[in-house]
C-alpha cells in the first residue's frame, strides 16, 4: 500500500490516520443508528455490532442490491439508493438476517435518499426529487415530484426538503408539507456544485465540489480562476425554512476529477464532518457558524486502482463515498477501497436524531383531463408500442401488459416480468421487453395473451432500452448508462449478441429510425452522434461516420441525407461527414423555448417528449432552416417514448398512467 497523502496542516488541521481497515472492500456510504452501523458497496449492505466502535463486527449480509449509492435507516427498516437499479426497501430489524421488503422503481436514476415520516424522498439526478409513501415499505406508492433542476442528494426537516442540485450549482428549498403537491419557495446559488445537504438546529449545510462561480466556462482548463475551487462547505441560516440565507463558506482544497463526483456532510455537536470525495474527509468546527474553521482532516492512501481514461492517468488518492460517526470514531466509506475506522477521541459522536414534523398525505384524487382518457396501473408506465390495436404497455414493477384501448380501456392480459418493464418494441408479432435486471425479454401474442419464447441476459448488466427495427433479425439494446448491444434475435430462444460500442457519457434514447433499410444513429451525451450499419454486412457494425461533438442525449431525426438535434433553445442541422463545431454550423433557435428529451419525428414533425421536465414539445420542420414551434406543453409525468396511433397521440407517462389523445 503507498503512503498516506494529506493537506498542510495549518490550513487543514491536524492529520488523522486510519487504525483499522474492515475487509470488506470498496464501500459507498455508511450510516449509524444506536449500536448498528449499516454499510453498503459492490451491491451489498451490511450490519455491524458497534457496541465497541472502534472494532465493529459484523453480524449480517444481504447481497444482490445493484449499483448501491446512498442509505437511510429509520425505525428497523433500510432505505437504499442504487442508481440505475432503483431503490431497495430492507427490513433490518433483525441485524443477522436483512430481508429485502421491496425493490421499487423511480422516476430515474436514484441517487440521494433521505425519509420524514412515513414520505421517501429519492433525488433521481436531473429528475429531481421524488416523494414516495412508505407507510407500507413493502408496497410503496409514488406520491408526487418536485422538479428541482440536478437533485443528488437532500435532507428534509419540518416539511421543507433542502436539495443540494449539481450542474446548476444551487440549493433548492422545497415546501413539502403537502406531499402530493410540493412547491419550490427558493433556489439559492452555491459557490461549488451542490451536492450533501444537513439540517442541524436552525442551519442548513451544504457540501460543494467541482468549479466555482469565478470559472470562466462552463469548461474550464485548468488556468480558469474557477477550476477546481467548488470544493467546501456552505452554512445557511433557515430561521424562515423557506428562505434560507447566506452565514458563511470555508473552502477546502482545489481539486477537478470527473468520475466520482460526490461530497457530503454530517453534523454532529459543533462540529461538521464533510466527505469531499478524493480529497477525503475535513473535521470543521461550527462552533461560531460566521466563522467555521478546519480542526482535522484524512486522505485515503494513494492507489492505482484502474479508472477511466476520462479520470486521467496516474495515482489518485482513494476516494471517499461517505462516512458516518460513532463515539470517537469515523467510520470512513472507501469507494475503491474500504471501510476505514478513524479514531478522533473527544470530537467525534454520533449524529442525534432532531424532532420533525413530517410532510402530510392527503387522500389521492384521480388525474382528469379534458383531452386524454387516462388509463393507470399500480407501476410505472415507461414505454407502449402497438401490435395491430393492441397496446403492449411496459409498466415498471408491475410488468407487461396487453391492453385494448378502443373504444374503452380493457386490460387483456398482464404479465410478471423479472425486473422492471423500461420499455418495449414491437416487430411483427413479437413483443420485446426491456426488463433492466431481467435483461430482455420476447414474446408473442396468442389471442388475447402474451406468451413468453425467449430471454437474453447480459452479464451483470441491465436492460434499460430496446429498439428492434425491420425486419426483426436485431434487437438493439441500451445496457446499464452507456453501453450498446445489438443482439441477434432471429432465433428467439437463443440470442445472441453481435456488437457492442460503449461511448464517452451516457447514452439515453436510441435512434428512432432505420436509412436506408440499414442504418441507424445514435446520440451519445457526451461522444455526439455515430452512424451504425444494422443490415448492410454480414454483421452489425459501426459504420465509420460520427459528428464528435458534445450535444446532449435527446436523439436525432432525419431531413434526407442530414440529421437534425434539438439543442437548448435551437435546431441543429448535421450533415454525414460535417466536422465544424455546433457553433460554426449554426444552430437555428426558436427563441423562448427550452427544448429537451427524446426526440422523434411524428407525423412529419419533430416532437420532443422530456422524462426530465415533463415538456412535450412540437415543432414544424417543413422547412429544417426555420423550423416553427407548433405546441409545447407540460405533464406532471415522465413521458417516454410517444406513439401516434389511429391520428391519436400515445403517451407513457411514467406513475401518471397511459395517456391516450381523445
Amino acid at each position: 500500500m503507498a503512503l498516506e497523502v494529506g493537506h498542510p496542516e495549518d490550513v487543514y488541521g491536524k492529520k488523522l490516520s486510519i487504525a483499522r481497515d474492515l475487509g470488506i472492500g470498496p464501500t459507498m456510504a455508511a450510516r449509524v443508528v444506536a449500536d448498528r452501523l449499516y454499510t453498503i458497496g459492490r451491491g451489498k449492505l451490511r450490519v455491524f455490532d458497534i457496541s465497541e466502535p472502534g472494532t465493529p463486527q459484523v453480524l449480517g449480509i444481504l447481497a444482490g442490491l445493484g449499483n448501491t449509492r446512498q442509505i437511510e435507516v429509520r425505525n428497523g427498516v433500510a432505505y437504499i439508493t442504487s442508481r440505475e437499479d432503483g431503490v431497495f426497501i430492507v427490513d433490518v430489524a433483525d441485524p443477522v438476517k436483512p430481508v429485502l421488503l421491496c425493490h421499487y422503481d423511480p422516476i430515474e436514476v436514484a441517487t440521494g435518499m433521505a425519509v420524514s415520516g412515513k414520505v421517501m424522498f429519492v433525488a433521481c439526478r436531473s429528475h429531481g426529487v421524488e416523494l414516495v409513501d412508505v407507510s407500507d415499505p413493502e408496497r410503496p406508492l409514488h406520491l408526487s415530484t418536485v422538479r428541482t433542476g440536478e437533485a443528488q442528494s437532500l435532507d428534509v426537516r419540518n416539511g421543507f426538503a433542502y436539495v443540494g442540485i449539481w450542474g446548476t450549482s444551487e440549493l433548492v428549498v422545497a415546501d413539502v408539507r403537502n406531499a402530493r403537491e410540493p412547491t419550490i419557495t427558493a433556489r439559492l446559488k452555491l459557490d461549488g456544485y451542490g451536492d450533501g445537504v444537513a439540517v442541524h438546529g436552525q442551519h442548513v449545510y451544504v457540501a460543494t465540489g467541482h468549479h466555482s462561480r469565478a470559472r470562466k466556462s462552463s469548461s474550464p482548463k485548468t488556468d480558469d480562476p474557477g477550476y477546481g475551487r467548488g470544493h467546501g462547505l456552505e452554512i445557511y441560516d433557515i430561521t424562515d425554512p423557506g428562505k434560507p440565507l447566506l452565514v458563511s463558506r470555508i473552502k477546502t482544497p482545489p481539486f477537478y476529477r470527473i468520475g466520482n463526483d460526490m461530497w457530503g456532510v454530517k453534523i454532529a455537536g459543533d462540529h461538521a464532518f464533510v466527505h469531499d470525495t478524493h480529497n477525503g474527509i475535513f473535521v470543521i468546527s461550527i462552533r461560531a457558524p460566521k466563522q467555521p474553521r478546519f480542526v482535522a482532516h484524512c486522505q485515503l492512501p494513494e492507489t492505482t486502482h484502474p479508472h477511466p481514461r476520462y479520470m486521467g492517468k496516474g495515482a489518485l488518492p482513494g476516494y471517499v463515498g461517505g462516512l458516518a460517526l460513532a463515539q470517537d470514531h469515523i467510520y470512513v466509506a472507501g469507494g475503491w477501497s474500504d471501510l476505514h475506522v478513524v479514531p478522533f477521541p473527544g470530537v467525534a459522536k454520533p449524529v442525534q436524531p432532531e424532532s420533525d414534523t413530517p410532510p402530510q398525505i392527503p387522500s389521492f384524487t384521480p388525474r382528469r383531463s379534458e383531452r386524454f382518457r387516462i388509463w393507470t396501473c399500480p407501476g410505472q408506465v415507461r414505454g407502449v408500442a402497438f401490435m395491430g390495436d393492441l397496446a403492449i404497455v411496459a409498466a415498471g414493477a408491475d410488468g407487461v401488459h396487453l391492453l385494448k384501448v378502443w373504444p374503452e380501456f380493457e386490460t387483456l392480459a398482464r404479465n410478471d416480468t423479472q425486473g422492471f418493464a423500461m420499455e418495449v418494441s414491437v416487430c411483427g408479432d413479437t413483443a420485446y421487453v426491456a426488463e433492466a435486471a431481467g435483461g430482455l425479454s420476447i414474446w408473442q401474442r396468442d389471442g388475447d395473451a402474451l406468451k413468453p419464447v425467449g430471454r437474453y441476459k447480459p452479464r451483470g448488466r441491465i436492460v434499460r432500452d430496446v429498439k428492434v427495427y425491420k425486419p426483426g433479425r436485431y434487437a438493439v439494446l441500451l445496457e446499464d448508462m452507456s453501453i450498446m448491444n445489438i443482439v441477434d434475435v432471429s432465433d428467439p430462444a437463443h440470442p445472441k449478441s453481435a456488437y457492442v460500442d460503449k461511448g464517452h457519457g451516457f447514452l439515453y434514447h436510441l435512434g428512432e429510425d432505420l436509412i436506408d433499410g440499414r442504418e441507424f444513429v445514435v446520440l451519445w451525451q457526451l461522444h455526439g452522434l455515430r452512424w451504425y450499419d444494422l443490415y448492410g454486412g454480414p454483421k452489425p457494425t459501426f459504420g465509420g461516420d460520427e459528428y464528435r461533438h458534445r450535444l446532449g442525449g435527446g436523439g436525432s431525426v432525419p431531413v434526407g441525407d442530414d440529421r437534425l438535434v434539438a439543442w437548448w433553445s435551437g435546431i441543429l442541422r448535421v450533415k454525414r461527414g460535417e466536422t465544424r463545431l455546433p457553433k460554426e454550423v449554426g444552430l437555428r433557435r426558436l427563441a423562448g423555448t427550452r427544448l429537451h428529451g427524446r426526440t422523434q419525428l411524428i407525423d412529419g414533425k419533430l416532437t420532443l417528449a422530456a422524462r426530465t421536465f415533463g415538456d412535450i414539445t412540437t415543432i414544424d420542420i417543413a422547412d429544417p432552416e426555420n423550423p416553427k414551434l407548433v405546441e409545447q406543453w407540460n405533464t406532471p409525468g415522465n413521458p417516454g417514448r410517444l406513439v401516434l396511433k389511429r391520428g391519436r397521440l400515445v403517451i407513457p407517462n411514467g406513475y401518471e398512467g397511459l395517456w391516450v389523445e381523445r
